[in-house]
């Protein structure tokens, strides 16, 4: 047993060596690209191309089902489930379109990721009312400029045996009051091949859904919760259906 959580501490030591490796090796034209707007996709695309060899290099493949056609000119507020720091990989390796995530900092004891992830990404400190208010402000200037949002909707990873965390309001009065559509996405196999709360190992493939689009036009901050209560179906129904 010891001999097993052993190996086990080692892959995952791997897994976010070469993590670390791509974002220092191009990390000084990276401090370049993510310090304008018009080249800050060029970034993003380093990152997905970076984390799909990251899958390959640590025995993962993923299969990717879009339930529509994205608008290239169109800015969203993505909303996956949560299950551990590998869905961060999984998203970027994935998703098509240029996206912001708003999180947490705090996220990696690694003081070289969290460094870049406090530089590349929205975060705030979730004891400052002020800090979060910031966070918004420039999350609400990135949708206006085209740019996706990441929220995850659980705010945190739940236990293991919770299939899905009760949602918070934030991603929802983000999208309604700026209009943009929101993105259901559902990780079907995160939380069992890469769980966050214990050691374990399961290699293969990761399915990825990304819902149609939630649109929010019609909708004011009364429709908050009607619109979060939407999201949480489509991502629970569909993790309900793979469960097995």
């Amino acid at each position: 047993m010891l001999l097993l959580k052993l190996f086990f501490f080692i892959w995952r030591c791997w897994l976010w060596f070469s993590v670390l490796f791509g974002l220092i090796v191009f990390s000084p034209i990276g401090v370049i690209l993510i310090s304008f707007k018009k080249t800050y996709p060029l970034f993003h695309l380093f990152c997905r191309w970076w984390c799909r060899i990251v899958l390959l290099l640590n025995g993962f493949w993923s299969i990717t089902k879009f339930e529509f056609e994205f608008e290239s000119a169109s800015s969203y507020i993505l909303c996956p489930n949560h299950t551990s720091k590998f869905d961060i990989i999984l998203l970027f390796a994935t998703f098509p379109k240029t996206f912001v995530f708003i999180g947490k900092k705090g996220v990696s004891k690694f003081l070289f990721f969290e460094w870049f992830y406090n530089k590349t990404m929205i975060t705030f400190d979730r004891d400052s009312i002020a800090s979060a208010f910031r966070a918004y402000r420039k999350a609400d200037n990135l949708l206006k400029s085209g740019v996706s949002i990441v929220i995850f909707p659980e705010g945190r990873v739940p236990k293991n045996k919770i299939r899905l965390g009760e949602f918070k309001a934030g991603a929802f009065k983000l999208a309604i009051n700026n209009k943009v559509p929101i993105i259901p996405i559902t990780f079907v196999d995160n939380k069992k091949k890469y769980p966050e709360d214990k050691l374990n190992l399961s290699l293969g493939l990761l399915r990825v859904f990304i819902h149609k689009p939630i649109n929010t036009n019609d909708m004011s901050n009364q429709d908050t919760e009607l619109l979060k209560n939407k999201v949480f179906s489509v991502i629970n129904n569909k993790l309900i259906e793979y469960e097995n």
